[in-house]
């Protein structure tokens, strides 16, 4: 994914869209070789967040600030460098840093962490990877179809009784757990620039057969010109985007596609580890 500078805080990067003559993919990492998931690079300007004017209620995204003391500890990478189907300590002790950012951010009366929603990946340039790769084109990670079964796992696995609810929100949060300068980040896009008709469905067999992940339908997008992209420059510690995944009160709306990209100009620093962990917000 080539990308070069256009100014002080907007970047080009050629992003990975879905073939528009390809009706419906296949994303396997079971069996890779019924891979179908073809795509056609596009070069798109990226806007930084940092200069403002993203919020979550309209472009589906922001940049917030959370000071965790064991997302960058070397016992987060080394447990989930495979994927987890129970809590590890390690992992809980994150969710349970998470949860009060996440109340505050959605004004939810309860938010429970996603089960088996916590993931570590590493840029195509690192030696170390783990069961999850960085996610190299454009995406949406559930649908109307695929999100209740996350959401019935997560249930029982919250351990207490959840009130009644009106309305469920799917909350997604991504950092960097290296050091700035990143080789790879992520680009978010504004979800009101995205029609209806440049979404495309692919499955993602990502798990074995009777786990939540042994398959799940997902959204890739075909190329627009009117997409907005944006991004966060130099991301530290303490920098988390937290970006809607899905909403009840909208089942088929379109939320921010998402996709890895390579950092301009930063070609030689050290691969980007990034961290992932997802929650589900309740209304009355």
């Amino acid at each position: 994914m080539a990308s070069t500078l256009t100014g002080a805080s907007t970047v080009r990067a050629t992003l990975n869209y879905f073939d528009p003559h390809v009706p419906r993919g296949r994303f396997d990492l079971v069996e890779p070789e019924r891979n179908l998931m073809v795509f056609e690079g596009h070069e798109m300007p990226i806007h930084d967040m940092r200069d403002g004017g993203v919020t979550l209620d309209r472009e589906g995204f922001t940049l917030a600030r959370h000071r965790s003391a064991v997302a960058r500890s070397p016992e987060m990478l080394d447990t989930n460098l495979v994927a987890q189907d129970g809590l590890p300590p390690i992992n809980k002790a994150y969710y349970d840093e998470l949860l009060p950012l996440m109340r505050e951010i959605s004004g939810a009366r309860e938010v429970i962490p996603q089960a088996t929603g916590l993931t570590v990946r590493f840029s195509a340039r690192s030696q170390r990877q783990s069961w999850a790769g960085a996610a190299g084109f454009i995406h949406l990670d559930v649908t109307e179809q695929s999100v209740n079964r996350f959401l019935d796992f997560s249930l029982k696995a919250a351990g207490r009784e959840i009130a009644p609810y009106s309305r469920f929100v799917l909350l997604q949060t991504w950092r960097t757990v290296s050091d700035p300068p990143q080789d790879n980040l992520l680009a978010l896009c504004d979800r009101s620039s995205v029609h209806p008709s440049d979404e495309v469905f692919y499955d993602a067999i990502i798990g074995d057969k009777g786990t939540a992940l042994e398959a799940v339908e997902a959204r890739s997008c075909r190329y627009n010109s009117d997409h907005r992209w944006w991004y966060a420059s130099e991301m530290g510690a303490q920098d988390v985007l937290v970006f809607i995944g899905y909403d009840s009160a909208d089942p088929q709306g379109i939320q921010p596609f998402h996709t890895g990209f390579d950092v301009p100009g930063c070609e030689g620093a050290a691969p980007r580890a990034s961290l992932e962990a997802r929650f589900f917000a309740f209304y009355d």
